[in-house]
């Protein structure tokens, strides 16, 4: 099972008092299986995604991702899981405002090329090739819909480093390739010269999603992919989330969007915190 969530729960305290924002979910999704969660907002849908990442821990309950318990993982282990096996589009928007299009998709190929694989899964040989995390928070947009003010002190370009290729071609000419590829599974490939502050929302949202699936996840994890987008554009990203399970990636989806829904395998409702199938 590549995601098993047991009796997980997370709660805050408001005004003095404690409430589950996610009570005791159980929830299991295997390679290849395609999973939306529906809901209105406040219901614990994006705190349950958070949890799965690991960028937020859990108040009691385990979440297994790969076999690993993701709350037993140091900032290591959990860098290298979501960086290798979890690819994860999130709803606010995290691509890095000095980085170009091409650039912000490739970086999660680049990171971390000589770490060892000893966090991953002994019984998958794919581990090497898997999944971009998309944990990312710099570059986010402002309450205006700017982007942040440039750091000066950040990269303005990624310098791929040559690593000993497994699985696919880790080339900076490989890279630059499986970029091109996505951006043009997403309509967004005339836009790889471009800086986040030249791309409309959902422009950006796309290449946020060619980010989460430069390292081919094995788990991928969407809150609102088609949130910025119009129909036409919600056709294409839901085509290509289709096919990435179609291939043998799980994927969780959180979404309102009535559209994206026919892509999916199974939809699950959230409601105070607690998942059920939907009517």
């Amino acid at each position: 099972m590549l995601l098993e969530a047991r009796g997980l729960t997370r709660e805050f305290s408001r005004r003095g008092r404690t409430f589950a924002a996610v009570d005791h979910v159980d929830l299991k999704i295997d390679g290849g299986d395609f999973v939306a969660i529906v809901g209105r907002s406040g219901n614990g849908k994006s705190t349950l995604l958070n949890m799965v990442c690991g960028l937020l821990r859990p108040s009691s309950g385990t979440v297994l991702v790969d076999g690993r318990n993701v709350a037993e993982l140091d900032d290591r282990e959990l860098s290298l899981l979501r960086n290798r096996v979890v690819g994860f589009v999130t709803q606010s928007q995290t691509l890095l405002p000095n980085l170009t299009v091409m650039d912000n998709v490739m970086l999660p190929a680049v990171m971390f090329p000589k770490e060892p694989l000893d966090i991953m899964s002994s019984n998958d040989d794919a581990s090497d090739d898997a999944v971009a995390g998309d944990g990312m928070t710099a570059g986010k947009t402002s309450d205006t819909g700017d982007m942040d003010v440039v750091d000066p002190d950040m990269p303005d370009v990624i310098a791929p480093m040559r690593v000993e290729p497994v699985g696919q071609d880790r080339s900076p000419d490989g890279y630059e390739k499986r970029v091109m590829a996505l951006l043009a599974d997403l309509g967004i490939a005339d836009l790889a010269g471009s800086h986040p502050r030249e791309l409309s929302g959902g422009e950006m949202r796309r290449a946020s999603i060619a980010r989460a699936l430069m390292n081919g996840p094995r788990l991928l994890i969407a809150d609102e992919p088609t949130g910025d987008l119009d129909a036409e554009s919600t056709a294409v990203v839901m085509r290509l989330l289709r096919s990435v399970a179609d291939g043998g990636t799980a994927v969780l989806m959180v979404t309102h969007d009535a559209d994206a829904l026919p892509y999916a395998d199974r939809i699950l409702a959230m409601d105070a915190g607690k998942l059920t199938e939907s009517a």
